[in-house]
């Protein structure tokens, strides 16, 4: 089964849906993936045709208003991103196709229907990949980090391993980047460009050394204003008095 791209127009109503309360780790967990993926898309030649969406409506089957599942983070390639942008749910058929990537953060409500129910909604949505995470560090998954990749009409596992410090790391080709789970966070590199995306909490660290740094020239100015302005006084305090006028 697949997507279909570009029906006939229907006269149907495809909703956003309902707001679902999250854990503060899992809400945590989500916002610096899409933190971290928001930045670095933001900076290829195809932003405008590249969306990351989470926790959005995807409808994938044209008048089937049950033919819909919202993932915690998806990017899709080559859609109508500005469109997406503003839109109240996503629709493949009319913004340009299904996400590649899609990516689910378990939760002991949602665990189960992650691993049983959802890899059979993601192949007929048309994902290429589809990855779980355990932000409990394996208490709902093991191991932690799963991923499989569509492959001969069949999900085949994406080889999840630890590397040289022991974090469970994973290939998505897909994104072309390797996540990489260090608990409490899971980690976006980029081999291309040998560096780490940057999520929230790198972006709070080089905004506070940023300001460290105003911090110090600053002070340096400061310092430097003070020393001028005694260096005038003394200066002032050696002048000769001024002469009266000649008679």
């Amino acid at each position: 089964m697949s997507a279909v791209i570009n029906p006939p127009e229907l006269d149907i109503e495809y909703p956003e849906g309902e707001l679902v309360p999250e854990a503060a780790q899992h809400s945590r967990r989500r916002r610096e993936i899409v933190t971290a993926l928001e930045g670095w898309l933001a900076g290829r030649d195809d932003a405008d045709r590249v969306a990351v969406c989470d926790n959005m409506n995807i409808y994938y089957r044209p008048g089937d208003v049950h033919a819909v599942v919202a993932p915690d983070v998806a990017v899709a390639f080559d859609v109508d991103a500005g469109g997406l942008a503003t839109a109240s749910s996503y629709r493949v058929w009319e913004f340009g196709g299904p996400p590649a990537f899609v990516l689910e953060i378990a939760s002991p409500s949602t665990s189960r229907t992650d691993e049983v129910g959802k890899p059979a909604r993601y192949a007929a949505m048309g994902v290429a990949e589809y990855w779980r995470l355990d932000p409990h560090d394996g208490e709902l998954l093991t191991p932690p980090l799963q991923g499989a990749r569509r492959a001969e009409g069949r999900w085949r596992p994406i080889t999840v391993a630890a590397d040289d410090r022991g974090a469970l790391r994973g290939a998505s080709e897909a994104l072309g980047l390797d996540l990489c789970w260090q608990a409490p966070r899971l980690r976006l590199y980029d081999p291309a460009a040998g560096a780490w995306l940057r999520d929230q909490d790198d972006l709070r660290a080089a905004e506070t050394q940023a300001q460290a740094r105003a911090d110090r020239q600053q002070a340096r100015a400061d310092r430097a204003e003070a020393e001028a302005a005694e260096l005038r006084r003394r200066l002032r305090q050696h002048e000769p008095p001024a002469e009266g006028p000649a008679r």
